[in-house]
């Protein structure tokens, strides 16, 4: 069922200025679009299109030129692109949120229009889920800041999220069957082909010698609180296909463990019964060497919060056309991440990333269709003498289209719960088939549908080491989804993939790379 309400607004000016809300119902989604036409009246008029565009101040490659059909489909002026919903997760329950869009294009007559997506970009995102979790998100984004090769980014992430995934550190854990804790000392531990089903046994409640209920329903678990802040400026070089980052960030968090803790959970016979949570696998790798033999820390019950402050640069190489869904060229990048107590945190470690992203598009048809090969290759390793241990859950924060979080979840390999193997030294691998199938025009937007075939896989190791002798170990998951770019610069998808260990599916705004 659809539900269309368009209001117009008509200024009496000499030159008609519209302004154009809308409000789309579909499939339990409400989507929210307000368009600022400004003086830009060609659509409402019939005028054509300029086809000349003004040369920017400086050199720019022409490989970074948007395509003419790019440009003949690029709004003008000032917008915003949204989409409330509501999902269900099988960490967390039911959650509901909105992801919101404003984008600002300028004219076509402005000198970087043909260069760049937008010239400037806002991005508000914020979730509250079932189980309390809530994630707040602001990101700012300025191509060729103040008409200049400067580029300027700006993030804000705000988190509480009380099923916050452990499921250890290690490469071993790549190995290692999916095993419930014994319940008792005489107990056969119990393993698990599938995540669903090992979950469900984890959260029974049974009697303990004590005739008190226990639960191991949190053994992968953790309480997190995060607040990160971070700014970077980029300078570009060679035309904008060589750009050098330098930013700084800082990110305070906490960790709790469940243990002890009381849950209302299901009882032998099904009743509801409160149990206390036993030790989780946080409890047991930070007493059993995991940590000291890594290095690790950052987790500490009687401390208000642990201090990340990072310098962190980066070496790009870029050749893409339309960096939200590009259609050709190639990204390359080095980045690395600084902490030590001289910029004022708790940490003393390093950390890099080198990824390789590229496109191609070998076939074209209509006015719409096309299928484009893309793929991704990254590698991630930290090293140090004091290392925060929620660090090794992302490759690098500074990667392009943000941290790339390891590996399992909605942007890693889609098929394992997410964070699903974490360590020092990280590979990620992503191969996809995109395809551009109907374009149309709704409510004064631009709508194209498309798909998308990939294979996600990775593997993860203790130290450069273990890379030389590890010919085994990698993991991999297939899956198919669909695609909806809106306006260009906003591709909201939804995505299933299949692992060894289930099946999970995602629904989130733009391409995982």
């Amino acid at each position: 069922m659809i539900n269309v309400l368009q209001v117009s607004l008509l200024k009496d000016d000499i030159i008609p200025t519209r302004t154009f809300v809308s409000v789309l119902l579909v499939a339990g989604h409400t989507i929210f679009s307000v368009h600022l036409c400004g003086q830009d009246v060609s659509d409402s008029l019939g005028l054509a299109r300029p086809e000349a565009y003004p040369e920017p101040p400086f050199f720019i490659h022409p490989l970074k030129r948007l395509s003419d059909q790019e440009l003949r489909e690029k709004r003008e002026g000032t917008f915003v692109t949204g989409l409330p919903r509501w999902e269900y997760d099988p960490i967390r329950g039911f959650g509901i949120g909105a992801e919101g869009f404003l984008y600002v294009n300028k004219t076509r007559k402005d000198p970087f229009f043909a260069y760049t997506p937008y010239r400037y970009r806002i991005d508000m995102n914020v979730f509250i889920f079932q189980n309390t979790r809530y994630h707040l998100v602001g990101n700012f984004d300025a191509p060729f800041l103040g008409d200049a090769p400067y580029r300027m980014r700006a993030n804000i992430e705000i988190i509480r999220d009380p099923d916050a995934q452990y499921w250890g550190i290690g490469r071993k854990h790549l190995f290692q069957a999916l095993i419930a804790p014994a319940r008792s000392s005489g107990e056969v531990p119990r393993t698990f082909q599938r995540v669903n089903a090992y979950e469900e046994a984890l959260s029974e409640a049974f009697l303990g010698s004590d005739g008190r209920y226990y639960t191991d329903e949190n053994y992968t678990r953790m309480l997190l609180e995060s607040q990160l802040y971070n700014v970077g400026f980029e300078r570009l070089l060679a035309g904008g296909r060589l750009r050098l980052f330098v930013g700084y960030e800082v990110d305070l968090t906490r960790f709790r463990s469940h243990a002890g803790r009381r849950f209302k959970v299901a009882g032998p016979d099904g009743e509801v019964v409160e149990a206390i949570q036993r030790r989780t696998r946080l409890d047991e790798e930070v007493a059993d060497g995991t940590w000291t033999q890594l290095s690790l820390t950052g987790y500490e019950e009687s401390r208000r919060w642990w201090v990340s402050s990072i310098l962190a640069w980066a070496v790009m190489y870029d050749t893409r056309d339309l960096e939200p869904d590009p259609t050709h060229g190639v990204f390359l990048e080095y980045s690395h991440e600084l902490q030590a107590p001289w910029l004022g945190g708790d940490f003393r470690q390093n950390k890099f990333m080198v990824q390789t992203v590229g496109f191609y598009t070998p076939l074209r048809w209509g006015r719409w269709g096309r299928l484009t090969l893309a793929g991704l290759a990254a590698f991630g390793y930290i090293w140090g003498s004091r290392i925060n241990f929620i660090e090794l859950y992302d490759i690098s924060s500074q990667a392009e289209a943000g941290g790339i979080l390891v590996l399992g979840g909605a942007r890693s390999v889609r098929g394992f719960r997410e964070s699903r193997f974490v360590a020092p030294a990280v590979a990620q691998v992503n191969l996809e088939l995109r395809t551009h199938l109907y374009g149309f025009r709704l409510l004064r937007q631009d709508w194209i549908i498309g798909t998308v075939t990939f294979y996600d896989m990775g593997s993860i190791w203790d130290n450069l080491r273990q890379i030389k002798s590890s010919t085994q170990g990698w993991i991999g998951a297939p899956g198919a989804g669909l695609r909806l770019a809106w306006n260009q610069s906003t591709i909201l998808r939804w995505d299933i993939a299949r692992s060894r260990e289930g099946t999970q599916t995602f629904f989130a705004f733009q391409h995982i790379f």
